[in-house]
């Protein structure tokens, strides 16, 4: 994208070029700038050399009520970035919110992203008098989006599943992938039709940073007739990236500076009703490395991310690991997807089922937060817990009573499969499955407190699959969240203290 004409562009109220060389103070680099009254648009450009992982930087807005106005990223390969974006009166930029430009004392941020080595930058920002806003093809003039995480929100889902309801059920669909409002490629209402075309249930829209997606989301859902949507950010921090799922507001996702923490961003995050979960814990520069986020308060953990192969191995370990440690998280998977057109990324590949009482997006949240979950790549697979005349289900605790533990595992396969039940991340059981086939039931003769859970894995003449129970991210076909047995009813520790 090239600058706007200089005699398009408005007053200037910053020009800087400059070079960044580490070591910096600090993890942004704020510019304060005074815009004056009657401003109708503000442009944002910034122009610099990316090289992957190395030097990237992001640009955003905040407004003087320190209100996040929009940002924009760097998407694709190395090389030159010119980044633009515009925040109008009543148009912006995907990525940016419309609405009034008070007068006074704005922030425009330089998010030093990756910065391991020095580099050249020019950022400018141009002030457009309000007669003169007439978006000039680089502002899309669109609504602003709702607040409330129901409001707006589809009634209805994708065929061939029935309209949401009272009734108990699944729901399949995606909770990580991105659109033209951060570093995806493609537009909302062309995710939403590709969501549909594969029967999702639901789809989570988690941008980076920004809630410019939430409306567009929501209406495009609704014009179609599903899927349901969750409002969605993936917060993108310096040591690690997360989901809020259901959120009512946009919450200061800036949490890598000295005033704020990400586990302040978490308890905001459950104060509005939403969720958070832990993305691709083991993602390089993106993997999770904060420590002011106590597992405790952690929903959700990305065991599956369609992008990440032998990482998916380690996320599923740390996950047994907190299991063990008491923590009751879900799992869930994530394509990730930037870009529908791209093979490797397209979704569908691997989704989360959630089991629901109700088929609306308040019930999905619930659902999510009971943990009441299962990644697949199509297979199907439950799991639940009989003792004594008493019953437990995924996410759920099963008291012990000093009898026997029954397990029950159904299951759809459509290729030969080895399946394994896992206790507090140990192996308990390893046993083959076929098609046609679709209940086991195992028997604990000497049950503990413990995490149970099932996992299916496609057999293979391959010699690596020695003994046949080689289980890997190239293996797998589904898992199931936990169920959960317990000498006496205990609070979750998600809900509670570590």
């Amino acid at each position: 994208m090239t600058s706007v004409p200089a005699d398009r562009r408005g007053v200037a109220l910053l020009d800087v070029d400059d070079v960044l060389r580490p070591p910096l103070e600090g993890e942004y680099l704020d510019r304060v700038v005074e815009v004056p009254a009657g401003t109708g648009q503000l442009r944002v450009e910034l122009d610099y050399v990316k090289v992957t992982d190395r030097f990237q930087l992001y640009a955003a807005l905040i407004d003087p009520d320190g209100v996040f106005r929009g940002h924009v990223q760097c998407p694709g390969g190395p090389g030159p970035r010119e980044l633009r974006f515009t925040v109008g009166i009543g148009s912006a930029s995907p990525g940016a919110i419309a609405g009034p430009i008070a007068a006074g004392t704005w922030t425009l941020r330089i998010d030093l992203d990756r910065f391991r080595q020095e580099g050249a930058y020019a950022l400018r920002l141009f002030a457009v008098p309000e007669e003169a806003d007439d978006t000039d093809g680089t502002a899309r003039p669109r609504s602003t989006p709702r607040t409330d995480a129901t409001a707006g929100v589809a009634e209805a889902s994708a065929q061939p599943t029935p309209a949401p309801s009272g009734e108990p059920g699944w729901l399949r669909g995606e909770l990580h992938c991105h659109s033209q409002h951060s570093d995806g490629r493609d537009p909302v209402a062309a995710i939403v039709a590709d969501a549909r075309s594969r029967g999702f249930d639901f789809l989570a829209l988690s941008d980076h940073f920004t809630w410019s997606h939430w409306a567009p989301l929501a209406e495009a859902a609704e014009a179609a007739g599903g899927p349901i949507v969750l409002p969605s950010i993936e917060v993108t921090t310096h040591r690690g990236h997360g989901n809020a799922h259901g959120l009512r507001d946009w919450v200061d996702v800036y949490v890598d500076g000295p005033d704020r923490t990400a586990g302040e961003l978490v308890r905001e995050v459950h104060a509005q009703g939403g969720l958070f979960g832990v993305n691709h814990p083991f993602s390089g520069q993106q993997a999770w490395r904060r420590s002011d986020v106590p597992w405790a308060e952690v929903d959700l953990l990305e065991v599956v991310n369609q992008g990440q192969d032998a990482n998916n191995d380690a996320a599923i370990g740390l996950w047994d690991r907190l299991l063990a440690e008491g923590h009751d998280i879900a799992p869930v998977a994530g394509t990730d997807c930037h870009e529908l057109g791209d093979p490797a990324q397209r979704l569908g590949q691997v989704v989360t089922a959630v089991r629901v009482a109700e088929r609306s997006a308040a019930g999905l949240l619930d659902g999510l937060r009971r943990a009441a979950t299962v990644v697949t790549r199509g297979a199907e697979l439950e799991l639940r817990l009989r003792s004594a005349g008493r019953e437990a289900g995924l996410g759920e605790h099963l008291e012990l009573d000093g009898t026997p533990v029954e397990l029950q595992l159904d299951f759809r396969i459509d290729v030969p499969c080895a399946l394994f039940v896992i206790r507090d991340g140990l192996m308990w059981f390893q046993g083959d499955v076929e098609p046609g086939e679709t209940r086991l039931v195992l028997v604990d003769d000497d049950p503990v407190p413990a995490a149970y859970r099932a996992e299916l894995h496609r057999r293979s003449d391959d010699p690596r699959h020695w003994a046949s129970a080689w289980r890997s991210h190239e293996s797998f076909e589904a898992l199931t969240s936990f169920v959960r047995t317990v000498h006496r009813t205990t609070t979750p520790m998600h809900e509670g203290e570590s």
